[in-house]
C-alpha cells in the first residue's frame, strides 16, 4: 500500500508548527471500520530494522510517523526511502519526547487511531491488528501488547524477567491498575485517550508514566498476546542504567501520589522491630531481672520514628 507523506523529512521545528486543530484529515491514513490509523515508531540508531518495520507497518495504516531522535546513522533516510513521514530532532531527546511528538502528531493530523510501536525489530508489525480489535470495537481505550499473558515468561533472559517485573510491581501499585507488560512499548491508542498522557519524563519510565496518567483519567485498558524477539539488539541503554532510571522515577511517583502505602510499609516494618524488641526485653528481664539497653534503644526509636511517619501520612491525606 502506497503512502502519502506529508514531507519526506522534517525537523522537529517543522512540526511544532503543524496544525493541531482536531479532527484535520490529511487525507493519509488508511481507514478500517470507518477510522484512521496511524502508526508511529520513535526510534533511535535502528537503521538494521526501520526500513522493515515501516514496510510492514504500512500495511495496516497510510501513515507511518518515525521520530528519529538525534541518531547518529541512517535512520531517518531509510525510513524516509521505506515510506514513513519523518521527524528528526537535531539532539537526542530522550523516547518520552518522542512519543510525545507522535501524539501531537496525531492530533494535528486527525488520526482517529494510534499504533505506537518500537524500530527495533523486536516487535512484529503484522499483530498490529490484534491491538487494533479491542479499540475498533469499543472494548478499550488503550491496548497494550503484553509478552506475559501467554506463558513467555520463561523465553525471556532472566535479568530481563527480574527487572521486568521489579518494574511491573511499581508501576502497578503506582497506577493502581493490573497490567502484565507495563513495560510494553506496543501500544494502541484511541483518540480520546491522546490529550490524557503529562509526558513529564522524557526518559524510557515514558511506558510506566503513560499506565499512571491512564489510569488517573478514568481510560479503559486491556492488554493482548504479543510475541517479542530477542534476538535483535532492543535496546540503546546498559540494561542496569535502564531499569533503574524507570525504578527510581516510579519510587518517586508512588511517595507522591500514594504516600499511604509508602507510609504502611514503613510502619509495618517499625511494628515488626517493636514487637521483636518488646519481646526480647521481656524474655530477658524474665530471666535476668535486668533490660538490655540496645533492645530498649531500638524499642524507643520504632517508637518515636512510627510516630513521626503516622504524623506525616495523616498531614499527606488532609492535604490530598
Amino acid at each position: 500500500m502506497a503512502s502519502t507523506v506529508l514531507s519526506p523529512l522534517k525537523t522537529i521545528d517543522d512540526v511544532e508548527m503543524l496544525d493541531a486543530t482536531p479532527g484535520k484529515d490529511t487525507g493519509s491514513t488508511t481507514r478500517a471500520r470507518g477510522q484512521k490509523i496511524l502508526v508511529g515508531i520513535p526510534a533511535l540508531n535502528e537503521e538494521v530494522a526501520i526500513g522493515s518495520i515501516t514496510l510492514r507497518s504500512l500495511k495496516y495504516s497510510g501513515n507511518v510517523i518515525v521520530i528519529d531522535d538525534g541518531s547518529t546513522d541512517s535512520t531517518a533516510e531509510i525510513a524516509s526511502l521505506a515510506g514513513a513521514t519523518v521527524i528528526q530532532h537535531k539532539k537526542n531527546r530522550g523516547k518520552g519526547t518522542s512519543i510525545k511528538d507522535i501524539f501531537n502528531y496525531a492530533i494535528a493530523t486527525g488520526a482517529d487511531v494510534l499504533v505506537l510501536l518500537d524500530g527495533d525489530g523486536q516487535h512484529n508489525p503484522d499483530e498490529i491488528p490484534a491491538l487494533l480489535e479491542p479499540v475498533l470495537s469499543g472494548e478499550a481505550d488503550m491496548v497494550i501488547g503484553s509478552r506475559f499473558l501467554v506463558g513467555m515468561k520463561n523465553n525471556v533472559p532472566a535479568y530481563r524477567r527480574f527487572g521486568q517485573e521489579t518494574l511491573t510491581m511499581t508501576t502497578n501499585i503506582a497506577s493502581g491498575v493490573s497490567v502484565t507488560d507495563t513495560q510494553s512499548g506496543f501500544r494502541a491508542f484511541t483518540k480520546k485517550a491522546y490529550r490524557c498522557f503529562s509526558f513529564k519524563h522524557n526518559g524510557m519510565a515514558v511506558e510506566s508514566e503513560m499506565i499512571v496518567d491512564a489510569a488517573r483519567a478514568g481510560l479503559r485498558i486491556k492488554e493482548v498476546p504479543i510475541d517479542v524477539r530477542y534476538d535483535v539488539d532492543g535496546s540503546t541503554f546498559h540494561p542496569v542504567q535502564h531499569g533503574w532510571s524507570i525504578l527510581s522515577y516510579m519510587i518517586r511517583l508512588v511517595i507522591r501520589r500514594k504516600p499511604v502505602i509508602l507510609y504502611g510499609l514503613s510502619e509495618l516494618i517499625l511494628g515488626i522491630l517493636g514487637i521483636v524488641s518488646i519481646l526480647k526485653i521481656a524474655s530477658d528481664f524474665l530471666a535476668t531481672k535486668s533490660i538490655e539497653p540496645g533492645y530498649a534503644l531500638l524499642l524507643m526509636a520504632c517508637t518515636v520514628t512510627g510516630l513521626f511517619i503516622f504524623v506525616t501520612a495523616i498531614g499527606q491525606r488532609s492535604e490530598s
